[in-house]
């Protein structure tokens, strides 16, 4: 779409704008953070950080896993024993844990960015040993609070054999969380090795157990040997284990007198008043009712305009000559501009009623295109200079006396091709223009002298008896399948156009395939009674009524509301009327706007397919919002006298009079 789309798009459907800005102010409104919420969240903060320093304790031989020491300070029984130890000493009060970050040997965890950033503050603090990136954090609330937490990070470092253990919080918290942590890790490593020692103990003790049951059993076979060879074997058996049984007892003894081996870490320094380091968190910002709500309406508008673009988009509809063209695969013939109407006025034919108006021009260029346009048609058989046709003009009293005419266009014009007779008019769906298109179509054909019938085919909701203002009756459902010139010309109805005639529809609850068996056969019959049949048809798309009609005339236009018929309609109807094989001059935009400020036509919606009389483009904003306020009152038309019937049939006395005006407006129409 061009931008010029865009601009209209937001003309006609500006309401949802303003209905998304709405939504987003209300619920701005309605979730906006409590008073002491904003409070806390503005309110700047001092936090304490406290490192207790470990390192690795001369004593012990091999290598110490501070990776692994550094993820059980925060992950694990350690934290769960130090917050009991705190809460029992030191806190009497309620202590809960957020979950520990979990690690990887890179040091990525949930908590990575606060990891990071402690990290880089611990480098630039000279209380805290250089360690390389941490393992995690841990946070823990006292009594429940936000604002009374201490948070607690394992930060190792192999390559000068430190961890230093940091919490951060209030004056009086923070040393004493990093003390805690760091001795219940001492006490854990302690356990440890006390266990690994009383495990050797009891493996050495057990072992020399066991070599002196073999020992006793050897002693009681040597006693029974009588055999020397065996007696010799038994004892070199019992010196072994001797020998054994000697190991195990200095082994045991070496053990008691070692002791357990030392804990792998010791304190270097713990976390004290005095080597706090202080940490100063600026409050933040928090917008006022206002200005919350402005943003919220700010982020409604902006979610709406979105979702009216892409509904747009998705919806594909024609408005511009290039992207019909595209559609259809075949010319546009002409525009119809859009023209704002009032309400009493929309079943006027502008062309007759107001002859300089700029719907009366553009259908006078509808008209010289089609002219142009069928004179050029493949489909158009050339014919030789000056030949007629044979057909005759109706004159009223049923005649059928050839003229020669030799072009539709007026009396003596002689052309190439054969002239055009009979044409259709049809649109993919409803409320695309096709009635009040047909009755502006014949009246600027009525203009050049030629005589029109419109046939009213659309049986399923006919509308020209009201724009012509002509009662129903009679109409086609009065004649048969066999219908000759003479039974039609009894059927037609003058109009208030000169040499403009209507054949009114058929009931709506006419049989659908015999209303249209009849229509095809009254028009070839008009053709001996008029020099241009046009044709109103129902949507192409929504009954298969065009569709038997288009193969019954000579050429079919094919109608599309801007803004309205969608770009897949147009490319159905285009195949469907080229797999027909039907001859189509080219396709009509009706409601074209070419910078003028109104609304649409007042096009006519359609019988059973759930839609109004027109687009809500063409309501005023003044109409919406006092809805009571009346439009101006239609004029009344005169009577007029119904055409004489045909030769050999009675002819009415009295005047008809025009159909009764119904007791409310009938938004179908």
């Amino acid at each position: 779409m061009r931008p010029l789309d865009y601009l209209r798009i937001l003309r006609r459907r500006w309401w949802i704008l303003v209905v998304g800005a709405l939504i987003g102010s209300l619920l701005a409104f309605a979730t906006r953070p409590s008073e002491s919420s904003v409070i806390r969240a503005t309110a700047p903060r001092v936090a304490f950080r406290a490192t207790h320093t470990l390192e690795t304790n001369d004593a012990t031989s091999g290598r110490v896993d501070f990776d692994r020491y550094a993820l059980e300070t925060i992950i694990g029984p350690i934290p769960d024993a130090a917050m009991k130890t705190l809460n029992a000493s030191t806190f009497p009060t309620t202590i809960t844990k957020q979950d520990a970050a979990s690690t990887s040997s890179s040091g990525s965890s949930s908590g990575g960015a606060n990891s990071q950033q402690r990290t880089q503050q611990n480098a630039s603090d000279p209380a805290v040993p250089k360690v390389r990136a941490g393992k995690g954090i841990i946070t823990i609330y006292f009594n429940g609070s936000i604002l009374n937490q201490a948070t607690v990070a394992a930060v190792p470092d192999p390559a000068t054999g430190a961890l230093a253990i940091s919490a951060t919080g209030g004056r009086d918290i923070a040393p004493k969380v990093a003390n805690a942590f760091a001795e219940e890790l001492l006490k854990s490593l302690e356990a440890r090795v006390q266990a690994r020692f009383q495990a050797s103990i009891k493996n050495t003790t057990g072992d020399r157990d066991i070599t002196e049951v073999q020992l006793a059993s050897i002693d009681s076979q040597i006693a029974f040997a009588t055999d020397p060879v065996q007696r010799a074997q038994l004892q070199s058996r019992r010196n072994t284990l001797q020998s054994k049984k000697d190991a195990l007892d200095q082994s045991l003894a070496s053990l008691n007198q070692a002791g357990p081996d030392p804990v792998p870490l010791k304190t270097l320094e713990p976390a004290t008043v005095t080597r706090e380091a202080i940490i100063r968190s600026a409050g933040g910002t928090a917008l006022d009712p206002n200005s919350r709500m402005i943003v919220g309406g700010g982020i409604g508008l902006f979610l709406a305009l979105a979702i009216l673009v892409i509904t747009e988009l998705l919806g594909a509809r024609i408005r511009d000559v290039a992207g019909t063209e595209s559609a259809a695969r075949m010319p546009v013939i002409a525009e119809i501009p859009v023209v704002k109407m009032d309400r009493a006025d929309r079943f006027q034919v502008a062309t007759s009623a107001e002859p300089a108006s700029l719907t009366a021009e553009a259908y006078r260029s509808l008209r010289t295109s089609l002219l142009a346009m069928w004179q050029r048609h493949p489909r158009n058989v050339a014919l030789s200079p000056g030949s007629g046709n044979g057909n005759g003009n109706g004159n009223g009293n049923g005649n059928g006396n050839g003229n020669g005419n030799g072009h539709v266009a007026g009396a003596g014009t002689v052309t190439r091709g054969r002239p055009l007779r009979t044409l259709l008019v049809t649109s993919p769906g409803p409320a695309e223009g096709k009635s009040i298109s047909v009755v502006n179509l014949a009246a600027a054909f009525a203009e050049t002298g030629v005589t029109v019938i419109v046939i009213d085919a659309d049986f399923r909701r006919p509308t020209q008896t009201r724009y012509f203002d002509r009662p129903r009756n009679p109409n086609l459902g009065d004649i048969d399948l066999s219908c000759e010139p003479e039974d039609l010309e009894a059927i037609l109805q003058e109009t208030e156009v000169p040499g403009v005639r209507l054949a009114a529809s058929a009931p709506t609850k006419s049989d659908p395939g015999h209303a249209i068996a009849v229509a095809k056969a009254a028009v070839a019959a008009a053709t001996q009674l008029a020099d241009l049949v046009i044709v109103d048809s129902p949507p192409i798309l929504l009954a298969n009524d065009a569709a038997d009609l288009a193969l019954g005339v000579d050429a079919s236009v094919l109608l599309a509301r801007s803004g309205w018929t969608r770009r897949s309609g147009i490319v159905s109807s285009a195949d469907l009327l080229r797999r027909l094989e039907a001859t189509v001059i080219g396709v009509v935009i009706v409601g074209a706007e070419h910078g003028v400020r109104a609304g649409y036509y007042g096009y006519y919606g359609y019988y059973g397919y759930g839609y109004g009389y027109a687009h809500p483009g063409e309501v005023s904003i003044l109409q919406r919002l006092m809805p009571w306020k009346a439009s101006r009152k239609p004029q009344p038309r005169p009577r007029v006298t119904t055409p004489g019937p045909a030769k050999g049939t009675s002819s009415p006395s009295a005047p008809v009079a025009p159909p009764a005006a119904p007791d409310t407006d009938d938004p179908w129409v």
